[in-house]
């Protein structure tokens, strides 16, 4: 496609203070940004999502550029809603964010800039994105400020989707992106933060599954806690009302405390361990992407396992086209089945993947 507005810009707005001072930034370096907000969730969250579109179109009036509102609520049920209850029955901990950015947010935002024959989009992230001059592949970096780093969110995404994307904040901090929101009168100081999940009230997650399928989880009642031996210690409500590493719950005292080590829905029991036993030296990812380069039968890096992991130096294995092995330099706590795993290089993302398998 020939794209004709070189200095238009569709930039993903929330209503937040990181999407409406990109807004900003990018008309100071001479772009011509249209704000888009997506609705993502129906009528049930209807006084939520009301309020952040009016919170859209306020910053977009007062920067005086255009805003358009973008309905894909149908999708972002049947692909991130559906699937992340799927997945926690399935006795894993979904990460539905990571899976948003790509399949909801990049799709639906860059599929809306080609209708409107505009080659960029921008959103609010903390990340910077660099040409590699060899590879000329687009690399994506942490972001200056990196208590706000969020390229681990982002391994789902591809060098098409990179090439056509920018990010005004990646050189800024947090701090520095809120001063010039109020400075700019483009947010109100007292809106906190948006939660985890924008979809689950309060970050309940147990709630909302017994919510959304009441009948469904009735057969998980009265299931098994046992300990690494399988010796029956307890009974459990339901083992989605558990998450790797959890130490409450239970329903019976213990001289030392308890973690949830694993999570067998196929059998609804839940094996429960000291501290102790809690860690482990390898895993198995699946679902692999490889954000830039060509990929490697083996490599080390640093892996982050969860969203503000410190990281840990790695062995990176192949053990197919879909999957590989990842070896701890040492042993890490608490590895969650479900969650993604980011491969670093320094401050590059170098992949991605879901955690299939934790490994002794």
């Amino acid at each position: 496609m020939n794209y004709s507005n070189s200095k238009k810009v569709l930039v993903g707005m929330s209503g937040g203070v990181d999407s409406s001072v990109a807004a900003f930034i990018l008309k100071q370096q001479g772009f011509e940004p249209i704000g888009l907000t997506l609705k993502i969730l129906d009528n049930k969250y209807k006084s939520k999502f009301d309020n952040e579109i009016a919170r859209a179109k306020s910053a977009c009036e007062k920067l005086n550029i255009p805003h358009r509102v973008l309905h894909v609520e149908e999708d972002f049920r049947n692909y991130i809603i559906n699937n992340f209850i799927e997945t926690y029955l399935s006795g894993m901990t979904p990460n539905p964010c990571v899976l948003c950015n790509k399949n909801i947010k990049w799709e639906k935002i860059l599929s809306e800039a080609d209708k409107m024959n505009i080659q960029f989009i921008a959103t609010g992230h903390y990340s910077i994105l660099k040409k590699n001059k060899e590879t000329e592949d687009i690399e994506l970096k942490k972001g200056k400020d990196l208590q706000k780093d969020q390229t681990y969110m982002l391994w789902r995404l591809n060098q098409k989707m990179l090439k056509r994307t920018l990010f005004p904040l990646g050189d800024y901090t947090k701090k520095e992106i809120t001063e010039i929101g109020i400075r700019e009168g483009l947010i109100n100081p007292n809106i906190g933060e948006s939660q985890d999940i924008c979809f689950i009230p309060d970050n309940n997650y147990r709630k909302y599954i017994q919510e959304a399928l009441p009948d469904k989880i009735q057969k998980y009642k009265n299931g098994e806690i046992v300990d690494e031996t399988g010796k029956i210690l307890a009974k459990h409500d339901g083992f989605f009302n558990f998450t790797i590493g959890q130490r409450k719950g239970f329903k019976v005292g213990f001289s030392e405390r308890r973690y949830v080590k694993e999570i067998d829905a196929k059998n609804n029991r839940i094996v429960i361990v000291t501290d102790d036993k809690l860690f482990s030296n390898a895993m198995i990812i699946k679902d692999i992407n490889w954000l830039s380069g060509m990929p490697m039968e083996k490599t080390t890096g640093i892996i982050n396992i969860r969203y503000n992991h410190t990281g840990v130096k790695c062995k990176f294995e192949m053990i197919d086209s879909e999957s590989a092995r990842i070896t701890f330099h040492k042993p890490q706590r608490a590895v969650t089945p479900g969650q993604s795993a980011v491969l670093y290089h320094e401050d590059k993302v170098v992949l991605g993947g879901v955690i299939e398998m934790v490994i002794e």
